[in-house]
């Protein structure tokens, strides 16, 4: 059961408790992503997320890593399209040092102008890796293709151009514009302490009330429709495709039907498009699909790195894959086996404080509220084989699809594309 608190300054505190653990895992979580940022600072909430590391009122740099690794534990950050979020896993007994250190880097970083212009070259280097990773770069290119004209189209770790002009000045304005108390949400899993809780209080309660509250104005996304194809040449020798269309929504009420499509299409290795491309021809070593949710769109991707010789093959078995599911019913067997390999996932990954502390985090932040496993097994186990079809048929249609590639050959993929398109589709 997780416990819910509403702190007087407006943070809310979300607990659950693991009665026999030894670990605690803390997050910190500001709802405000990427996608709330203007365009000519884009990058500018994983900037952030960077340079509180980097020193606090009460913390060095160096301070801050070994107060939370010193003692065993685990600290991280991320920054997503919708939230960042600080957090720590620890020995229960250091949980209270261990909410000192993240609550510190959330309310009090110094944001020194020298690490400012360091950290940028730390990202800018970060943005130059991702480029020479193919699945990175092919991923990019789709959400561009997906997106195209919204936040959500651009990388959440922002371009060069707008890197490189960041100011001190912005980073503050946007630390203190979002990292207010009304868009705080503190997570913990582990055992519960009433010293701990107090501590908790004490600290953020601190907090001004008056401070303002600013709504979170973001342009609505929505997916292109009509078919795009980009491709890039590259010096990657293996050719890497990605294959999106239009999905839907964290509040769609059927988007737990396309994760169990997603399952049996390309979850695991027991999935149609593993066995079809990988087991049985060796095409490729990478065959995955994947779902992607925001507040008002989504997606579904497919991809697959293989040789170039290879890719035209590969385009058409997944092409044939889509076209059985839109028109044929999965048998019953296969769809309980994806329904228990969700199930199974799902609450062997709440096992762990950290894992517990990330789901609920996430839930809070985006749906306001936490499913729990029975609510969402019910979900699972009432979807049938023809609700998989008719969704397939409403995700997989010719003029939602999106293909990204990079590739070393110079010759455009696109022509081959289009006549397996046009004899299989």
């Amino acid at each position: 059961m997780v416990k819910q608190l509403k702190l007087r300054c407006g943070v809310d505190l979300f607990f659950k408790e693991f009665k026999e653990a030894e670990s605690t895992s803390i997050g910190i979580w500001i709802k405000r992503g990427a996608r709330s940022e203007p365009l000519k600072v884009k990058g500018i909430a994983h900037f952030l997320e960077h340079l509180v590391f980097k020193g606090t009122k009460n913390y060095s740099h160096k301070k801050i890593k070994q107060e939370i690794e010193g003692r065993g534990g685990q600290l991280n950050a991320f920054t997503s399209q919708e939230v960042v979020c600080y957090f720590a896993k620890v020995l229960e007994r250091n949980a209270e040092i261990c909410l000192d250190v993240l609550s510190d880097m959330v309310r009090f970083p110094l944001l020194k102008k020298e690490d400012v212009e360091r950290e940028r070259g730390v990202i800018l280097e970060e943005i130059r890796m991702y480029k020479d990773m193919p699945s990175s770069r092919v991923s990019s290119i789709l959400d561009s293709l997906l997106w195209e004209g919204s936040p959500l189209g651009i990388d959440v770790i922002g371009r060069e151009s707008t890197v490189k002009k960041i100011s001190g000045r912005e980073l503050k304005k946007f630390k203190d514009k979002f990292y207010s108390p009304s868009n705080i949400v503190i997570v913990i899993s582990g055992k519960a302490l009433p010293k701990f809780f107090e501590k908790i209080l004490a600290k953020f309660n601190s907090l001004s009330l008056t401070r303002r509250s600013f709504p979170d104005k973001f342009s609505k996304a929505k997916a292109k429709r009509g078919f795009k194809f980009k491709q890039e040449i590259t010096s990657f020798e293996q050719t890497h495709i990605s294959l999106g269309f239009e999905g839907f929504s964290y509040f769609h009420p059927e988007r737990f039907i396309l994760e169990l499509i997603h399952i049996i299409l390309g979850g695991n290795m027991s999935s149609r498009l593993f066995e079809a491309i990988r087991e049985k021809r060796g095409l490729a070593y990478e065959v995955s699909t994947g779902v992607k949710k925001y507040r008002e769109t989504g997606a579904f991707i497919i991809h697959c790195g293989l040789e170039e010789k290879n890719v035209s093959l590969a385009f058409k078995i997944i092409l044939r894959e889509l076209k059985r599911l839109r028109e044929k019913l999965v048998p019953k067997s296969e769809l309980v086996r994806a329904k228990d390999y969700f199930l199974g996932n799902f609450s062997m990954g709440l096992e762990s404080t950290l894992s517990s502390m990330f789901y609920i985090g996430e839930s809070i932040c985006k749906l306001g509220k936490v499913l729990t496993c029975q609510e969402i097994e019910r979900k699972i186990l009432r979807v049938s084989p023809i609700q998989i079809r008719e969704i397939a048929k409403k995700i997989f249609s010719r003029d939602k699809l999106k293909i990204a590639v990079v590739t070393k050959r110079s010759q455009s993929f696109l022509p081959s594309f289009k006549k397996i398109l046009n004899r299989i589709s």
